[in-house]
């Protein structure tokens, strides 16, 4: 080896170890503003929740005693812009999966068990917590969309993203406490010797007659019209809707 390799070999041997910066001046400020942004977050999401405690159960009430009310206020409130949609309510999807997590919090509370199936789909969907409340979600958003999509058939109007905005919308308020009492009416189901043999048929039937009078009550508000016709095409709708989403998951599922 010459010289200069030696030299090459000392000088290389003999270099300080690096040593660790630690806290600068400028990773302290970042830290900081770090820990402000999270503080800002966790501010925002306190405040909605609590404007959640206050909107919700109001709104809720508005849906369950006027539906037809309720639909009008949210095509004036679709007309707005969008920082400015729904100030006094909770928005519409929002409020239905509120409604969705409410009815599972309730069942979970109560201690029952999930419905078991052997099929990989079955078990994807109901085997977790998650996947049980996804799959709720999914059905209710279903019948909200077979309503938004039966009325816009009756108003011969294409199906866009901006012509289904506000049928969906008003929908998802409507399906808030069809979700809430049929929740009931499985708790009741689940412990017939306290609630008696009659009483979660007695709930699911009222949850149905409900959720039918309250979406004709909607289309009448909307469109005017006969009460009468506007039930048939509500009824038909729902049924079509509910074997629609029967078929499907026995489809799936079994």
């Amino acid at each position: 080896m010459g010289l200069a390799g030696i030299g090459s070999d000392q000088s290389a041997a003999t270099l300080p170890p690096a040593r660790d910066p630690g806290f600068t001046p400028r990773t302290l400020s970042t830290a900081v503003m770090d820990l402000i942004r999270l503080l800002r977050s966790l501010e925002e999401f306190l405040y909605e929740l609590v404007g959640w405690l206050v909107f919700y159960p109001r709104m809720f009430w508005r849906v369950l005693i006027h539906p037809g009310e309720v639909a009008l206020y949210t095509r004036r409130e679709l007309g707005k812009d969008l920082e400015h949609r729904f100030s006094d309510a909770i928005s519409p999807v929002l409020m239905l999966i509120l409604s969705v997590a409410i009815a599972h919090a309730l069942e979970m509370a109560l201690r029952m068990s999930s419905p078991r199936f052997s099929t990989p789909v079955g078990q994807l969907l109901f085997s977790s917590e998650q996947g049980l409340l996804l799959t709720r979600s999914a059905v209710f958003c279903v019948y909200a969309l077979g309503a938004a999509l039966g009325t816009l058939r009756r108003q011969r109007l294409p199906v866009n993203r901006e012509t289904l905005r506000e049928p969906f919308s008003i929908q998802a308020f409507i399906a808030c406490p069809f979700v809430v009492a049929l929740a009931l009416a499985q708790v009741a189901a689940a412990s017939p010797a306290q609630a008696g043999p009659f009483t979660a048929p007695a709930i699911g039937a009222l949850a149905v007659a409900w959720y039918l009078w309250a979406r004709m009550r909607a289309f009448v508000a909307l469109n005017g019209g006969s009460a009468l016709r506007a039930l048939g095409s509500v009824v038909v709708s729902f049924l079509l809707t509910t074997i629609g989403v029967v078929g499907l998951f026995a489809a799936v599922i079994l």
